[in-house]
């Protein structure tokens, strides 16, 4: 058989297939932008707003809390956040005193409940502390 007897058939051109894959990667890289830009701003001001928090005022906020019934736990705070913020002589001196006091309500399983002396010495700091932020 003869290549020129060979019947002809028509070749059709190719049809279009419409590509919206580069809008779809555009639209992609902007939502993901809005995204990371939200995120970040978020960061940003959680960031800024912990940063200038002074941790002195959160343990004297543990120490406004403090709940009196509970003489355990009172004394655990008391112990703990006060020596944190025992910075100038009068207070050192006052949590010097208040110390041997508290030990007296920690390392036992049934405590007292707290005397008004020891009360009166955790109110003297906590109001001395006050003054001094």
């Amino acid at each position: 058989m003869n290549p020129a007897d060979l019947p002809i058939r028509d070749i059709k051109p190719l049809l279009p297939i419409p590509d919206i894959s580069l809008y779809l990667f555009a639209a992609l890289v902007v939502v993901g932008a809005l995204v990371l830009t939200a995120v970040g701003i978020y960061g940003w001001k959680r960031w800024q707003a912990n940063r200038k928090r002074d941790p002195r005022l959160h343990w004297l906020e543990q120490l406004d809390r403090i709940d009196y019934d509970d003489p355990k736990k009172a004394a655990y705070i008391m112990t703990k956040y006060g020596r944190l913020l025992a910075t100038e002589k009068r207070q050192k001196e006052i949590m010097a005193q208040l110390l041997p006091r508290l030990e007296r309500y920690k390392y036992k399983k049934e405590v007292p409940p707290l005397d008004e002396e020891t009360k009166r010495f955790m109110h003297l700091f906590i109001e001395m502390t006050h003054d001094a932020l």
